[in-house]
């Protein structure tokens, strides 16, 4: 019979994905300055996914930018898609990752 332990997860983890190796791909929510075309600066949300064993990340934007019928564009915020994206990522490497976790101090 295995034995499961439940460890607290870091905090601003909000989803966790399990490698092969023992290890895990954390998701994490920040926000990153960025200057917009016009020259104003300000803060977009960003969803990181980060292995715990290889150290491998991906960042997945909050933010795409559409382009009209018209030639004129605009930038939109959708979280839910960085966080699919974010989500497909992490389950497709926690799938192949061999990597144990690193030693932490």
């Amino acid at each position: 019979m295995s034995q499961t332990i439940h460890t607290a997860w870091p905090s601003g983890v909000i989803a966790r994905y399990l490698t092969v190796g023992g290890a895990t791909v954390d998701l994490t929510v920040e926000q990153v300055r960025h200057t917009f075309p016009d020259g104003i600066s300000g803060t977009r949300g960003l969803t990181l996914a980060t292995c715990t064993g290889c150290s491998t990340t991906s960042e997945f934007p909050h933010w795409q930018t559409r382009k009209g019928t018209y030639g004129g564009s605009w930038d939109e915020d959708i979280p839910e898609k960085a966080n699919t994206d974010a989500r497909e990522r992490a389950q497709a490497h926690a799938e192949t990752c061999r990597a144990m976790p690193q030693q932490t101090a």
